[in-house]
């Protein structure tokens, strides 16, 4: 008996399927499944076309449409009369986190996200381990890292108030285990009768402690609760490794949105990209009545979204279950709420793996970056442009503050100061904004941000052309 013209063995796909399959577009990078790599497998049989859609995030808010669109586009081809698609993910690694500086612990993390806020009492913890658990229950591999040195309040959210810090032989700080999540917490160290009371610097070297010997091995996004503010632990974190972005948590009145600008602008200034911002406790839902009343006023997270162009991920509700839940130490996984925190993972999971995808798009950075010969850098840009800038250059301009004045922005250091034989000895990036250099005189405390390393290049290239 033969076999029926679509029962026939695997073909190449008809011809102008992957050209039909290109009109289709990831709404969030804005550049088509194919050369995103979305597409695996495409293939005939007869008069049935079939692939999967592998895309960069689990529950993402827009596969379904995009699979829509490929039948659809598919569909619409001579010849073709069924269309499968199998649809999978797998999430995408920051190319950033490839860099020799990233801490060898974070070796096996896909996708590193803050949850920030402007001020405390805005529920940005709560917020962090509902969203991390909504993640996780979702399918991913998800880590939590709480660094909210002033109020760690994770342990008890996820029922480890007992737990305390322990350590393997080789000094591996091993995370504890809680509802699907890997979590180490700044309260592990304490108890309620010994509160921590640390300077910034001591509280900034634990930070780094955290992110280099905590065995997390493979996650597909960790998430880090921060204190609120714009201190030492936030410039720590993102000057320690690059971030997929941040989310910001605000509440609805002026004086809490007000505030939160100030951390968008923060990350804004180091180049780490803004999720979206929450805004929690948006209003309170009568359950006798179904009326919602702004308690706290409202409209203030969709007007810092809209002053300050990003998206208002979701508003949540101010829901006395929410608090039952996370002082019995249980996340959120039913009802309305779960149903908000599920939207919520699905939408920050699918922008961080967009970041992903689309670093190599930004032109801020450079391309390449080297020693080259006689100690001199050598940049070349993602503009085509080319540098070498001699080391003598590099460390003249060094904007650190033993370097320069903070207050008057005077240069301290002096052209003689300099050694005329120095050279750049290595170099280190410093998260997704700027450079530092390791120079032969044993400065090191320089941060070059990538603007001011183009600026140097280009008057060191104006300079020598003069001379010629």
């Amino acid at each position: 008996m033969k076999n029926s013209k679509d029962d026939a063995r695997p073909v190449a796909p008809p011809m102008g399927a992957e050209e039909a399959l290109r009109a289709v577009r990831d709404p969030l990078l804005k550049r088509d499944v194919v050369s995103l790599g979305y597409v695996h497998g495409l293939a005939a049989s007869g008069s049935r076309v079939r692939f999967t859609l592998r895309l960069p995030s689990p529950a993402s808010p827009h596969g379904d449409a995009l699979a829509k669109q490929c039948r659809d586009a598919l569909l619409a081809l001579d010849g073709v009369d069924k269309v499968d698609i199998e649809t999978a993910w797998e999430v995408p690694r920051l190319p950033a986190l490839e860099a020799p500086t990233t801490p060898a612990a974070l070796a096996q993390v896909k996708q590193i996200i803050a949850v920030a806020s402007g001020k405390g009492g805005v529920g940005k913890s709560t917020v962090a381990v509902n969203l991390a658990f909504a993640c996780a229950q979702a399918g991913a591999r998800i880590g939590i890292l709480d660094i909210d040195v002033y109020g760690p309040s994770v342990p008890a959210m996820l029922g480890l108030r007992d737990h305390s810090l322990a350590g393997s032989q080789q000094g591996v700080i091993e995370p504890v285990v809680a509802h699907g999540l890997k979590v180490m917490s700044m309260g592990f160290l304490t108890t309620e009768e010994t509160p921590l009371v640390w300077r910034g610097p001591i509280a900034s070297q634990l930070v780094q402690q955290f992110l280099g010997t905590v065995a997390w091995g493979e996650l597909d996004y960790l998430f880090v609760d921060l204190p609120p503010g714009t201190g030492d632990i936030q410039l720590t974190l993102t000057q320690a490794v690059p971030l997929s972005g941040a989310i910001i948590v605000t509440t609805p009145q002026d004086v809490a949105h007000t505030i939160a600008e100030k951390g968008l602008r923060m990350f804004q200034q180091v180049k780490v990209p803004i999720l979206g911002i929450v805004e929690n406790m948006a209003y309170y839902h009568c359950p006798e009545c179904g009326h919602n009343d702004p308690i706290f006023r409202e409209g203030g997270g969709a007007a810092a979204a809209q002053k300050l162009d990003i998206p208002l991920l979701t508003r949540i509700p101010l829901n006395s279950s929410i608090a039952a839940a996370m002082d019995a130490g249980e996340p959120i996984a039913k009802g309305e709420i779960g149903d908000i925190f599920r939207a919520l993972a699905g939408e920050a999971m699918a922008r961080a793996s967009a970041t992903a995808l689309g670093e190599a798009l930004n032109p801020a950075a450079p391309q390449e970056l080297a020693i080259a010969a006689g100690g001199a850098v050598q940049v070349k840009w993602r503009d085509g442009a080319e540098q070498v800038i001699p080391a003598h250059t590099l460390r003249s301009e060094c904007p650190c503050a033993g370097c320069v004045d903070e207050f008057s922005g005077e240069k301290l250091l002096q052209p003689e100061q300099i050694p005329t034989d120095i050279v750049v000895a290595s170099t280190a990036s410093i998260g997704r904004y700027a450079v530092r250099f390791d120079f032969s005189d044993g400065h090191n405390t320089g941060i070059y941000e990538f603007a001011r390393l183009r600026a140097i290049g280009d008057a060191a290239g104006d300079a020598a052309a003069f001379e010629v």
